[in-house]
């Protein structure tokens, strides 16, 4: 069994030649994940159960062409990174994108850690519409770092603005600069490693809770080196770096014809159907 999930994840994103664990295949892996496999929640949006159990993990994400979250994502990244020879492990992250809590965030965003070269780097496809598209530094605190899209920094989370008291246990903020400002996106800190267990709880959290946004509204995002291309709910934005786009899906066969040109989803027209209704109900 050892290196299928590994050769699976090679063959779905199109890595060709040999490979070997280093800091350019790593960023090649990552750009590739980002613009193959996309970031979705429409399982939990319809109720449906989401496994983090490995051979179900690689029948969805890489053998059906389906989509998933962070959970869904950094469980996946771990194991085949760990079989290429990588040193990963998997973090949870609280998250303060656009906005700033009046509690502290519940622990739900995974992420995966890999150490190379006597370094310590951030691998994470499974954001959403701000995820990074190569891999960060966490040995580069407060100092921009720059992507094909846009810069992001570390920062320790005394600096990142928010009252320490609603950051607990983190240790460093991602920031990304928008509209000329940093915008804190997550906190993790790298020491606490997790043990699968957490995850199935975030996992089982996110998937479930009528206050999770994943079963509330449908979230699609993909991105490749020019732009970013967004979903919630019927609404398609696309971010390039010049200029941004907007688009609202008023039938059905935009909706399905976005679903599988944009963002590569392989579902058939009943499912989609399903996802589409539903969205009817929550408008």
């Amino acid at each position: 069994m050892k290196q299928i999930i590994s050769t699976r994840y090679l063959n779905k994103l199109g890595f060709e030649g040999d490979f070997t664990p280093t800091q350019d295949n790593l960023k090649t892996l990552l750009s590739l994940h980002v613009q193959h496999i996309p970031f979705g929640n429409i399982a939990s949006f319809l109720g449906e159960e989401v496994s983090l159990e490995p051979d179900r993990l690689v029948q969805k994400l890489l053998i059906e062409n389906r989509e998933g979250y962070c959970l869904e994502h950094s469980s996946l990244t771990k194991i085949a990174l760990t079989e290429l020879g990588y040193e990963a492990y998997n973090v949870l992250g609280r998250v303060y994108y656009q906005g700033i809590p009046t509690t502290v965030p519940v622990r739900t965003h995974l992420v995966t850690l890999v150490r190379l070269d006597q370094q310590l780097f951030l691998y994470d496809p499974g954001f959403g519409g701000m995820t990074p598209t190569t891999i960060l530094s966490l040995d580069r605190i407060g100092e921009m770092q720059p992507t094909p899209l846009e810069p992001f920094r570390f920062v320790d989370i005394a600096a990142c603005g928010i009252d320490t008291s609603l950051l607990t246990d983190m240790k460093y903020m991602l920031q990304v600069f928008l509209l000329d400002e940093w915008v804190n996106v997550y906190a993790i800190n790298p020491e606490q490693k997790i043990a699968p267990a957490d995850a199935m709880i975030a996992n089982w959290y996110i998937s479930t809770s009528p206050e999770s946004m994943f079963t509330q509204h449908l979230m699609l995002f993909t991105a490749n080196s020019d732009a970013r291309m967004t979903l919630k709910d019927r609404v398609l934005r696309i971010h390039a770096k010049q200029k941004s786009d907007k688009k609202i899906l008023s039938t059905f066969n935009d909706f399905e014809e976005t679903i599988k040109t944009v963002f590569q989803i392989e579902m058939n027209q009943e499912k989609l159907q399903q996802v589409w209704d539903k969205l009817a109900l929550i408008e």
